[in-house]
């Protein structure tokens, strides 16, 4: 598989882009550095086997991955990353992985192109919460009293390249806002048990975001509805 950037060939992503980039590829490739366990793939075609419906089935996997998340997530032994001279910790790396990796099985149980730049654009609004809204209300979108994914994927490239600028200025500024990751490298113990929590309620927070943004995708209208930017449901692999 390969995905796109979603940034004209001229823009150079920051720093905390960059990691975003980088963890999102190794799970939508299926990476097997990125996917210590299975796949997004294979977790969400175990899903629809289950007999759950999509709604069903990302509660469930929520919650499961927030369990995780709370009692080892900070163990998965992900390495950190290096861009050039900086160095992003550990403990940065395993939130972020699995906040992208619970979007992605989300994304693929409502239907939606996992390798598609706009699908990438969504998993990363969902990064931003609550401020995901205002991010497309910024580069000019009429955002009625909901955010869907189906309105967002269906901007034209101008549009959404003005929304990928706005959500790299907002992710730089999140990751900022996070020292406290930084500061748990020279307390490896104690510093555990506080990425721990903080990945827990991360990962719910991205979840739950995701839900709310991708449950308009193609399984809940049968793909066949849906604009052509949307694509069709990736095949597990």
């Amino acid at each position: 598989m390969a995905i796109t950037s979603g940034y004209s060939t001229h823009e150079k992503p920051g720093l905390a882009v960059q990691v975003v980039d980088k963890i999102w590829a190794g799970i939508v490739n299926a990476d097997s550095a990125w996917n210590p366990e299975k796949s997004c793939y294979q977790l969400s075609a175990e899903y629809r086997k289950s007999g759950r419906t999509p709604d069903e089935s990302v509660d469930h996997f929520i919650a499961w991955q927030t369990a995780k998340a709370a009692g080892s997530g900070f163990l998965l032994g992900l390495p950190g990353l290096v861009f050039g001279a900086v160095t992003i910790p550990a403990g940065l790396t395993v939130a972020t992985y699995l906040q992208l990796r619970t979007v992605a099985v989300v994304a693929l149980l409502y239907g939606w192109d996992l390798p598609s730049h706009r699908v990438k654009t969504l998993a990363q609004l969902c990064l931003l919460g609550g401020a995901a809204a205002e991010v497309v209300r910024s580069a000019g979108v009429r955002v009625g009293s909901r955010l869907t994914g189906r309105l967002v994927a269906g901007v034209s490239d101008p549009v959404l390249a003005q929304i990928n600028r706005r959500i790299a200025a907002r992710l730089s500024t999140k990751a900022g806002a996070g020292g406290v990751v930084t500061m748990t490298k020279f307390l490896p113990v104690v510093g555990g048990l506080i990425s721990g929590g903080l990945s827990a309620v991360s990962t719910r927070q991205a979840g739950r975001a995701a839900k709310a943004l991708l449950s308009g995708g193609p399984a809940a209208h049968g793909g066949a509805h849906l604009a052509p930017a949307l694509g069709a449901p990736a095949a597990p692999g």
